[in-house]
């Protein structure tokens, strides 16, 4: 019987769709469909330096990286007949890169006295594996794999091919082994530490010592320190990948841990951060040609010389899977991913290879996008990323200043919470005992939301009567604000008072601490005797970075100190018994950083304090705000409003 090859056939990519990445990850059908047969594809670029790559072929499936350059790219897809006229499939993609969106940067930390060389078996020794250049283009790889994961990832979300951009330079380029010669290629910068090699391999530090100091500067101190110390473009706000270079297993009775390695992610003041360590690098690959081998690499990890990380680092490809991958789960922190049930943010990274090979070691069958498994970003990361400025596209309105920093708000109001959010709400993530159980998201730009309500008794009886329940808004401006305890919250905001009756507290800005004394202000105080009010006249406001005191004054002559008398001191006045306030724009993190009143008769205080935290706009336009609460110490830890449903 003769067989019919059938030409290459690309699944995930249309003919003439456009991109805003280096490498492209193209899934196809090609050859007889329904019978065993393994072949290759070869890769050929139109008018272009890179060299042509060859990919495998497992029973009509096949996975290609495809390198483009910037504009038209007409990709050959050739099938390997073994004999006559090979069937070809020409693919024209546009690549556009977004030069105009902030990079992600690679960057290498290196000790002072490092002796420039990775963990790394004998025989990748001898051939220069484990040196300083073959980790740079080890990590520039890595850098356009996790670049065209993400983007297949936001595609098949239904974002197009978003993907945040590599930092690139025009140097020599490494991305393939066959010399493409000099190109544009994603620059790694190399940060050449003030620690010593006996402080970064520190047992004291290591992440993985059970026995650490928590008291010493870590390492993720260390390479802040580091990329601070080296300047631009480190300088302003960025986004960092960074590998720990001496990072090193130690096999010694009393410690049998990495050295030198931390798994983090994060970020403070202008720079986001995820640093790994470099102990499973020795598995990556250097070239796009190195990329199925190392993923397929079913040798034994020797451990007497290199770690078997977490235990599932038993074989080189499981090593590859976690280097890259669990990298790639700090990048994604570094870029606003929070942990997630599933995918990247759990541990799904040890499917990574599934994303780039259609063969797995010890698994006869072929690897389709439906069996990828844990490789996939979860769909709250997704959509965090689909407003991320790192992954803005041509298509979307400016962003605007006003709304960078303002963050979401809750309001109860009786039956329903009010979810305010002026930059527009993108996530609402429902966590039942500290688990993420649900999320509704708002993502299309024609029904953008401002504010949501939920009501309560539906958010009762589906999460649990007697369960912690945590709401988090994300925000389209990429700022998060969380409800901790519902249930606590409704059982503590509302309260019945004499005169008023019954009012409201907001949540709290700030973060709480137990064991203070919450303090109460209104701006009208009752005598028990008569109904008229005291007027609250005028507060002098106590700051420095923080919120240290407020000083309250009424027109009786009574007064209220919450905080320290320390830092500078401002004074805003009250202009006659009808003038009070009607808005609190606040400042906020651990505590209140600083904050600025609005009247009725449309006076603005001075701003007091600083700009550390988020910003937050207290204003109910459907109810009177009434007072004050919150707590405080040597500072103002929180603060929130009273007020009263009109």
């Amino acid at each position: 019987m003769q067989i019919v090859f059938t030409g290459p056939v690309v699944i995930n990519v249309k003919n003439g769709e456009t991109v805003h990445q280096r490498v492209l990850l193209i899934y196809g059908r090609a050859g007889p469909r329904n019978e065993k047969f393994q072949s290759n594809i070869t890769v050929e670029h139109h008018a272009t330096n890179f060299p042509s790559t060859t990919w495998p072929v497992f029973n009509s499936h096949f996975k290609c990286l495809v390198h483009l350059d910037p504009g038209s790219n007409n990709i050959k897809l050739i099938l390997d007949k073994h004999g006559s006229k090979s069937p070809t499939t020409i693919l024209q993609v546009n690549y556009i890169p977004l030069l105009q969106n902030p990079p992600l940067h690679l960057a290498i930390l290196v000790a002072k006295d490092s002796k420039e060389v990775i963990d790394a078996p004998k025989e990748k020794d001898r051939s220069g594996e484990n040196k300083l250049d073959s980790v740079i283009a080890k990590l520039r790889c890595a850098g356009y794999l996790w670049q065209a994961f993400t983007a297949e990832q936001m595609s098949r979300n239904e974002f197009g091919r978003r993907v945040f951009r590599l930092e690139e330079e025009w140097i020599e380029d490494t991305l393939s082994n066959q010399n493409p010669g000099l190109s544009q290629t994603a620059k790694v910068h190399i940060i050449r530490s003030s620690y010593t090699l006996e402080q970064i391999l520190d047992p004291d530090i290591a992440q993985q010592n059970p026995n650490r100091k928590d008291d010493k500067k870590d390492l993720y101190s260390m390479f802040m320190d580091g990329l601070k110390e080296y300047g631009i473009p480190f300088n302003n706000q960025c986004y960092v990948a960074g590998l720990i270079l001496d990072s090193h297993y130690d096999n010694s009775p009393d410690m049998k841990f990495i050295r030198g390695h931390a798994a983090l992610g994060g970020g403070g003041g202008n720079i986001q951060l995820g640093i790994f360590g470099s102990h499973l690098t020795h598995a990556w690959p250097r070239h796009l040609e190195e990329v199925v081998g190392c993923f397929q690499d079913d040798t034994i990890t020797d451990e007497t010389i290199l770690s078997n990380d977490a235990g599932e680092s038993g074989t080189w490809w499981k090593c590859c899977n976690i280097g890259i991958g669990a990298f790639l789960h700090e990048v994604g922190h570094c870029l606003g991913a929070p942990h997630a049930p599933s995918g990247i943010m759990a541990r799904g990274f040890n499917n990574l290879n599934r994303t780039f090979t259609v063969k797995e070691p010890n698994n006869p069958s072929p690897i389709k996008p439906s069996d990828e498994n844990g490789a996939h970003w979860h769909r709250g990361g997704i959509i965090r990323f689909r407003y991320h400025p790192c992954f803005r596209s041509l298509s979307d309105p400016p962003l605007s200043i006003e709304l960078k920093n303002l963050s979401a708000d809750f309001w109860r109001l009786n039956e329903f919470i009010l979810i305010k959010s002026p930059s527009g709400v993108s996530l609402i993530e429902f966590f039942v005992e500290e688990s993420l159980r649900d999320y509704k998201e708002y993502v299309q730009y024609k029904n953008h939301q401002t504010e949501v309500r939920l009501k309560i008794s539906e958010v009762i009886e589906k999460y649990g009567d007697n369960r912690i329940i945590k709401l988090n808004v994300v925000s389209k401006n990429q700022t998060e604000n969380s409800l901790d305890n519902l249930r606590r919250f409704l059982k503590e905001s509302k309260m019945t008072l004499p005169i008023y009756g019954e009012i409201i507290k907001s949540p709290y800005l700030g973060k709480l601490d137990e064991r203070l004394t919450e303090f109460r202000v209104f701006f009208n105080k009752f005598t028990s005797n008569e109904n008229k009010p005291v007027k609250l006249n005028r507060m002098v406001v106590k700051y420095g970075y923080y919120i240290n005191g407020i000083t309250f004054f009424w027109s009786d002559g009574t007064q209220l100190s919450v905080g320290k008398d320390r830092g500078n001191k401002k004074e805003f006045g009250f202009m006659g018994e009808n003038e009070k306030i009607t808005e609190l724009k606040v400042n906020s993190g651990w505590y209140i950083d600083g904050f600025e009143i609005k009247t009725n008769l449309g006076r603005c205080s001075e701003w007091f304090g600083k700009h550390g935290g988020n910003d937050h706009i207290l204003k109910l336009p459907e109810s009177e705000m009434i007072g004050l609460y919150g707590t405080s110490d040597d500072l103002v830890n929180t603060l929130g409003l009273i007020y009263k449903l009109k």
